[in-house]
């Protein structure tokens, strides 16, 4: 444990008077937020850091801005300031006005700026931030990341799966946990229960426990953590602190004794009455803030971007059909699809040193359940992470190291336990892009094991991906045995955002299908940039009876069917296989189905809310006709 602050230097007269300035600005900017809310030029919601602006003034002066990595959270106002956040756009995103930080889509709990991160799901970005603090242990020692956390935290089991991580990673995080004693409205002291630095210890974590009332104290003993950490090591520094305001707006249930008392012990409060010259200080900030929010409120509004992309634009893949098919790959190539996939791994790995893989039970000689990843760790050590059992914590990594330009892969070791992971897809690497304006990437790739057909029950053997069809920000792609398992996964990988990558397991000890099925032909489709056309195949010399769509493995039992109505009944189909499952694109399908007037569709689910019911409902809106 770092020396105690009595042992270091007390700050200078100019760190003092830098310290002061910073907490009196973050006071000053969040009083004047609550008055813009009660009058109703500010909406949504507003968590304000009154009482706890010591917390972040007495860090950051020793953080550098563009180099170390911050993630916060919803009430992260004050982060954000002693970061030397750009208030201007700040004030513009909360209002709404040109000039926005994140283009009005962020909000008050929402900021990105540099490498300045928040959001506004409790805990979630502590994963997070542990992937981008792996990142800058192998890119750029020396630089730190900090994750801000509050006591009602505690409760979110990501937090653990995060700490693990660190620990065993032994990454550069500074955790911050601001103690304010609630969470919300409830007293923490009545849900957290045991020692609270015992608990952090157990991960083998170094942990202090200090008070932001002695503010200049604090920034010594900070020094000193902020040193350690940088030397490569995680640590754990718990600050006690005072919310003095409500937890968002005015829904503050506290007694007035309390928060009376509160007010009294308040350090940034006491300077304030006891000096006048931090008092002129802080009407000359409150000043400065109204002046700012005048000149802000006078820009025009944002106006509603409905066709805002929702993708970072990827550049250089090929995704045509052709490219994508089994049938362009040499015969001598065909290796079953594990093997397929493994050895597109190998080859992406050895081209570039920003590619990791992430999972449970990588490691040779086991090389993962499947064995996809068998002799990776071998070849590259450092780059392949067997991690402990914690989905939420492998997806979280993954997106902080794609957040700090690595391209990550996570193996998901059956599309189950995907939804321990779901918050982090659905609330994190999917919102990224869009949340923060379009300025980041997150190119993580998270391969699905999925499906049924090999006797595992009930918990090992759902088609899950459609948990993740519809949401925004995210591309759900799905292998079959006449896709080209390695090309297909590399334009996965190389997708600057997320990519959920559904693999059937009953596909891994199958061989990819060298000719196109039933005697047809396949067709080339052309597809919007970004997005990855299905696979089309159809007969040449007479019209198709009937439109048949499937993805996966189910492509292989839409096969046999065909098969057998083809030389029973002398049908003829019109047949595509799903690449792309969301965003769904239906066009060319739509296409067939207004000629056919047929549509089949076979898939592993449930016959509603799966991708079949979506595939039938936007063909039917799409206008094809009377439909069968």
């Amino acid at each position: 444990m770092p020396e105690r602050a009595q042992d270091y230097a007390p700050p200078s007269e100019a760190d003092v008077e830098k310290i002061v300035r910073t907490a009196l600005t973050i006071r000053a900017l969040e009083t004047k937020l609550l008055d813009l809310y009660a009058a109703n030029l500010l909406g949504g919601t507003v968590h304000t850091c009154v009482g706890q602006e010591f917390c972040a003034a007495a860090l950051y002066d020793y953080l550098r801005p563009g180099v170390d990595a911050v993630f916060s959270n919803h009430r992260g106002h004050g982060h954000f300031v002693a970061y030397g956040g750009d208030l201007a756009a700040f004030l513009a995103e909360l209002l709404g006005r040109e000039g926005a930080l994140c283009g009005g889509r962020g909000g008050s709990q929402h900021l990105h700026e540099g490498r300045f991160f928040s959001t506004g799901i409790q805990g979630g970005l502590v994963p997070v931030a542990v992937g981008f603090a792996w990142a800058l242990k192998r890119r750029e020692p020396g630089a730190i990341t900090v994750a801000h956390l509050g006591d009602g935290t505690l409760g979110e089991g990501a937090v653990y799966e995060a700490l693990t991580f660190a620990a065993l990673l032994e990454v550069p995080l500074l955790f911050v946990l601001e103690n304010n004693g609630y969470a919300q409205s409830t007293d923490t002291t009545t849900t957290t229960p045991g020692d609270l630095l015992q608990r952090i210890a157990g991960f083998g974590i170094e942990v202090d426990r200090t008070t932001d009332t002695d503010w200049p104290a604090l920034h010594a003993h900070l020094g000193a953590v902020v040193s350690r950490v940088r030397s490569g090591k995680p640590f754990f520094q718990i600050i006690d602190t005072r919310r003095l305001m409500a937890h968002s707006k005015g829904d503050d249930t506290r007694s007035s004794e309390t928060i009376a008392r509160l007010w009294k012990e308040d350090p940034l409060q006491q300077l304030i009455e006891a000096d006048r010259p931090t008092r002129e200080s802080y009407k000359q900030a409150g000043a400065e803030i109204d002046t700012l929010v005048e000149e802000i409120l006078a820009r025009p509004a944002l106006r509603f971007d409905q066709g805002a992309a929702v993708f970072p634009a990827t550049e250089g893949i090929d995704r045509t059909s052709l490219s994508l098919s089994s049938d362009a790959a040499p015969a001598s190539e065909h290796r079953t699809i594990a093997e397929c996939l493994n050895r597109e791994l190998r080859t992406i790995m050895n081209e570039s040193s920003d590619v990791l893989l992430i999972g449970e039970d990588l490691l040779d000689p086991y090389g993962g359940a499947f064995k996809v990843a068998r002799g990776l760790s071998t070849a590259f050590p450092d780059r392949v992470f067997s991690t402990p059992i914690a989905e939420a914590g492998i997806v979280g990594t993954a997106g902080g190291l794609a957040l700090a330009g690595l391209r990550p892969i996570a193996e998901i070791m059956f599309s189950d336990f995907a939804t321990l992971a779901a918050d982090q897809i659905i609330n994190h690497l999917a919102k990224f892009f869009y949340m923060w304006g379009g300025r980041t990437k997150c190119p993580v790739t998270v391969r699905l094991v999925s499906g049924g057909g090999r006797g595992y029950g009930p918990t090992h053997s759902q088609s899950l991906e459609t948990l993740f069809c519809g949401v925004p920000g995210l591309r759900v792609l799905a292998l079959s045995q006449r896709h080209q398992a390695g090309a297909l996964l590399r334009a996965a990988v190389l997708d600057d955002g997320p990519v959920i990558f559904v693999e059937h397991k009953s596909l891994y000890t199958r061989v990819p299908e060298p000719q196109p099925p039933l005697d047809m032909e396949a067709v080339p489709l052309a597809c919007n940039p970004g997005d990855f056309p299905p696979l089309h195949y159809h007969t040449d010399h007479q019209a198709a009876d009937a439109t048949v769509v499937s993805y996966g493995f189910a492509g292989t039992w839409a096969e046999e069917a065909m098969r057998v109505l083809c030389l029973e009944e002398e049908l003829s189909f019109d047949y595509f296989i799903l690449t792309q499952l969301w965003p769904l694109r239906v066009e060319h399908i739509a296409a067939s189905v207004e000629q056919t007037k047929r549509l089949i569709v076979v898939e592993e689910s449930v016959p509603t809310y799966g991708v079949g019911a979506a595939v039938v409902s936007s063909v039917v809106q799409a206008g094809a006709g009377r439909t069968r």
